[in-house]
């Protein structure tokens, strides 16, 4: 590797530096983008967008899908999936038109993770409102307002979503925040809450510490606490982590001797709504719970 290459560089720069033209196209660089060059795989968003630095105008941020992304916002694999990066310039610069990227105006406040420029956190979310439906919306949105490490607060995505008054999107934007909830701590959590909702039951709460006389029993991801029901996410680590398994046994033990139901749902369950459904709806009739939201 010629020393006088950083680990990614433009074509003109390379010129600059005495470079030969057989080296800048050698087979051991890629080429991300028209005129740049990269000495390292550009195998993932990160990597693509750090390429696109030494080609990118002169203020910008990562922004839509390319910024939720870089958060580690979950999405759909329909975006997930892409390779193009959306990039955003303040009102009044030239769009970007670079192939392998989508340019977009009206940029404010940048901020900066790892190096590399963003919009916020709940700017990103609501421009994903645009390609998103309320559902996908709202697991996005409880990520960002999550138990552990929130990267935003549901009163700055309620500014967030005022300030784009009239903006596409925007109405989803509402509707999915009124269903936003914090405390939460996976994707899939989020999911079956909104599974057990679009059935017609009622919502489960978020967050609800059990105690049983006096001493600390457990958080169940989502509960019903009159009718003492538990339902937990059961993700794959759950039976294939030993201490996790284990552990998971004796809280259930002790949400049982506190007198609580608890149900296990899995992602093949998950895959199955109706199923869900008829489970949590049999668990509130045995406990004498009304089935139906008001």
């Amino acid at each position: 590797m010629d020393p006088r290459l950083p680990p990614s560089f433009t074509v003109g720069q390379a010129r600059a530096l005495g470079v030969p033209r057989r080296r800048v196209d050698a087979p051991d660089l890629t080429a991300p983008f028209r005129g740049a060059r990269a000495t390292f795989v550009v195998d993932s968003t990160a990597a693509r967008c750090r390429a696109y630095l030494v080609v990118a105008p002169n203020t910008f941020a990562f922004s839509h899908a390319t910024a939720a992304l870089l958060y580690g916002i979950p999405l759909p694999r329909r975006l997930e999936a892409s390779p193009v990066l959306h990039v955003s310039v303040p009102d009044g610069a030239a769009q970007p038109r670079r192939r392998g990227t989508i340019g977009h105006r009206g940029l404010e406040t940048i901020v900066h993770q790892n190096g590399l420029p963003l919009v916020r956190p709940e700017v990103a979310w609501l421009q994903l409102a645009a390609v998103l439906t309320v559902d996908e919306l709202v697991v996005a949105g409880d990520f960002l307002v999550r138990k552990k490490r929130p990267l935003s607060t549901l009163v700055r995505l309620a500014a967030a979503v005022e300030d784009a008054a009239g903006q596409r999107g925007v109405e989803r934007a509402r509707s999915a925040l009124r269903e936003v909830r914090t405390l939460t701590e996976s994707p899939r959590e989020s999911w079956l809450r909104l599974t057990i909702v679009r059935g017609g039951l009622p919502e489960p709460v978020v967050g609800f510490t059990v105690y049983f006389q006096g001493a600390f029993v457990g958080t169940p991801d989502l509960a019903y606490e009159q009718a003492r029901i538990a339902i937990e996410y059961e993700g794959a680590h759950h039976r294939t982590d030993k201490n996790t398994y284990e552990d998971d046994i004796a809280r259930r033990e002790q949400f049982r001797r506190a007198g609580w139901l608890v149900l296990l749902v899995t992602d093949r369950m998950l895959a199955r709504p109706s199923y869900v459904i008829a489970e949590v709806e049999a668990l509130l009739r045995e406990r004498g719970q009304p089935t139906r939201a008001h």
